[in-house]
């Protein structure tokens, strides 16, 4: 059989590849990683420049449909929310970020061989899939951890193999459908999809797995005329099989699930959270930045790591104000407008049904998910969804016959200007993406100099990372937290060297400061210059620490290591008293084990002792004993 050319077969090729190549590197990607993130970033806009470059002459479609429409207004919410955010550099990392779920979309929707580039990309997916969950069994069978494979929490796993397994299932279905399908290909796939429950079950992820159970229900009744009911036992036999293996060979998810409704966790999370959202929930504090404001209305008994709320919704109307929820939640209705109008279709093919509620499925257990989670911002995850509502889309507007925009470049300008055009538009953001990659490159290696004495080699590094991000607060509260430790270094009659630096500290801060206030971070390195250079700080230097520290606590009340530094000032007044409250609300919250806290403790545990609280003393002198276990932890430039 001689297989028919397809028109622009190369461009499918090359996108196919793309996507790939840009996925790998965000599986990889957990926050602090930019140059995961940069390398996805940089293979995406080369994917959209390549379209662009082969759409002189046909053009490109773009359909007229509310999905549509309602992706690309969220979009541009998004960028118009850096006008007015509290830290731009980062909203602006955010923005492409959480935006990849749009950007995918569109790169899907405007490359020409749709169809070829969806099957290639689904099996690589559905491969991508069962590593990652074979690893997650591995990782609960034999090593007795939680199932996350290269993500930061099982949760995140389960939500990804979500993902990919009800879209599958729907694929299993159709299979069992057609008898020109080869027996083994059922079985293969039959088994991969086991592997992919099995490990989400493992997982003793409860908002992910009640989302599959509840996609797959979904899934079997909408699809119930469409398959023989064979293939809706042997898939509903595949889920149980894995859900019992799973409960006989870990059972963690059993004894979790009990839980779910006196999640206080969560609840405590929710309630701080909803208290930020009040300080700005119209236009919101800016995309990206929940991590920063969330502190200072914190929880004391929250144990989280604290940089997300665990409500998608909750996070973005915080981050993008009232408008942001609004317009993330008309995605989904006009997703779910556009699944009724397509099913409502009487001549609507069984295979197109079968795949069209497989996609919806899978989509709707990530968005059901992410009411207790943060799907949202997960990069590979927001990826793959942007791929999946493009097939989905895709597939809808073919069956409704959805009218297209066409758009011909060829009419507006000549042929040679295109090109030089189109790079030059994409070298912009190509620029960029360099840019943050070399800057967090440099800064690495800065910190990493500076922790090995080497401080004048970390000057530079710091000095080259800040050329290429001049906004970004890290490097320059590093830049002058690397000049205060200097200053100590220098010989006493060193006074034009110190006074240098310490000016220099100081302008580092200010633009630290200028670039995101919400960093309590830059108020602790700007009191221990204050305080630690009292000839170049003033007579007022001890007070101008003491509010600096102050204002550091206001933000991050759980900045124990400035708090200490507070503390020692009220002690050099001999204000004890005052001293013991502030240890004490310290000592209210809750911090990850480490050697750095015994001083804090130590200290705290002294001065209740000297109070006559001996028994709340005696418990702070415990801990302490536990922590002195640990090595001791040395010097480290951004260790707070």
């Amino acid at each position: 059989m001689v297989r028919k050319k397809t028109a622009n077969l190369p461009t499918v090729h090359v996108s196919s590849l793309l996507f790939i190549c840009a996925l790998l590197p965000a599986l990889l990607f957990k926050g602090p990683q930019i140059e995961f993130f940069t390398i996805t970033q940089i293979v995406l806009v080369i994917w959209l420049g390549w379209i662009f470059l082969h759409s002189y002459n046909s053009g490109l479609r773009i359909p007229r449909t509310a999905l549509a429409l309602c992706l690309t207004l969220f979009w541009l919410w998004l960028a118009l929310s850096l006008s007015w955010s509290l830290a731009p550099n980062i909203s602006a990392i955010n923005f492409w970020w959480v935006g990849s779920l749009v950007l995918v979309f569109w790169l899907y929707t405007l490359t020409p061989d749709r169809d070829v580039l969806w099957s290639h990309a689904a099996a690589i997916l559905l491969v991508i899939g069962v590593v990652l969950a074979l690893m997650g069994i591995y990782q609960v069978l034999a090593l007795e951890q939680h199932a996350r494979s290269v993500f930061e929490t099982r949760n995140t796993q389960a939500a990804f193999l979500n993902l990919v397994a009800l879209p599958a299932s729907a694929y299993f279905l159709r299979m069992n459908s057609e008898r020109s399908i080869a027996r083994h290909h059922v079985v293969i796939l039959g088994v991969a999809l086991f592997i992919l429950f099995l490990s989400i079950f493992l997982s003793a992820s409860r908002g992910a797995s009640l989302s599959l159970a509840i996609s797959m229900g979904l899934l079997a009744v909408l699809t119930v005329k469409c398959v023989p009911k064979r293939a809706i036992f042997l898939l509903s036999g595949l889920l149980i099989t894995a859900f019992l293996v799973s409960k006989i060979s870990h059972g963690e998810l059993g004894e979790r699930l009990p839980q779910l409704m006196q999640d206080s966790p969560r609840r405590v999370i929710w309630e701080s959270s909803w208290n930020l959202l009040q300080a700005s929930p119209w236009q919101g504090i800016g995309l990206g930045l929940f991590y920063l404001a969330y502190p200072a209305y914190r929880n004391p008994v929250d144990s989280s790591g604290g940089f997300f709320a665990h409500n998608d919704y909750l996070q973005i109307w915080i981050e993008t104000g009232l408008p942001g929820l609004l317009l993330l939640l008309s995605v989904l209705v006009s997703a779910a407008w556009l699944f009724a109008r397509a099913l409502g279709k009487t001549n609507l093919s069984k295979d197109t049904r079968v795949e069209l509620t497989g996609l919806f499925c899978g989509l709707t257990a990530v968005a059901g998910h992410s009411i207790v989670d943060f799907n949202l911002y997960i990069l590979s995850i927001m990826m793959i969804s942007g791929l999946a509502m493009g097939r989905f889309h895709e597939l809808a507007a073919r069956e409704l016959k959805i009218s297209s925009i066409h758009l011909h470049p060829s009419r507006l300008m000549g042929k040679q200007a295109y090109p030089v055009i189109v790079m030059l538009l994409f070298l912009l953001p190509l620029l960029y993406f360099i840019a943050l990659g070399l800057a967090n490159s440099y800064y690495d290696k800065a910190l990493a100099q500076a922790k090995q004495g080497s401080l004048k080699e970390a000057d530079l590094s710091l000095a080259t990372a800040e050329r290429l991000t001049p906004s970004d607060d890290r490097m320059l509260i590093a830049h002058a937290d690397l000049y205060r430790h200097a200053i100590a270094l220098l010989p006493p009659g060193a006074d034009d060297g110190k006074k240098f630096l310490y000016e220099d500290a100081l302008r580092f801060l200010d633009r630290a400061q200028a670039a995101n206030s919400l960093r309590g971070l830059t108020f602790v390195i700007r009191g221990r210059l204050y305080q630690q250079n009292p000839a170049l700080a003033g007579e007022n230097g001890q007070e101008l620490a003491a509010e600096s520290f102050r204002r550091a606590l206001a933000l991050n009340p759980r900045l124990f290591q400035g708090r200490m530094d507070y503390v020692s000032l009220l002690l050099q007044v001999g204000k004890k008293e005052e001293a013991l409250q502030s240890l004490d609300e310290g000592v209210r919250h809750g911090y990850f084990n480490g050697p750095e806290l015994i001083p804090f403790y130590s200290l705290t545990a002294k001065l209740r002792r000297e109070a006559g609280r001996v028994e709340e003393a005696k418990v702070l002198e415990d801990r302490v004993k536990e922590l002195e276990k640990l090595t001791t932890a040395g010097y480290h430039l951004r260790g707070y």
